[in-house]
């Protein structure tokens, strides 16, 4: 069972878009690579946006 909304959409696409076996596990795996990569990634830009909000980036030792 899919608990996830990006599980559901993927899987949407992939059928969609894919008619072979090899090509629906391919893109199942890149897709969901890809959304971890965005997640990653806007985690990245929330902790930038506390440490702005917090004035940690004014302070240069405080940086990693």
């Amino acid at each position: 069972m899919l608990t996830r909304v990006t599980d559901a959409i993927i899987e949407e696409l992939i059928d969609a878009t894919c008619g072979d076996t090899r090509s629906r596990h391919f893109f199942l795996h890149a897709l969901h690579g890809l959304v971890r990569v965005a997640k990653a990634e806007q985690l990245q830009e929330m902790r930038m946006d506390v440490e702005l909000a917090t004035g940690a980036v004014s302070q240069p030792g405080r940086l990693r």
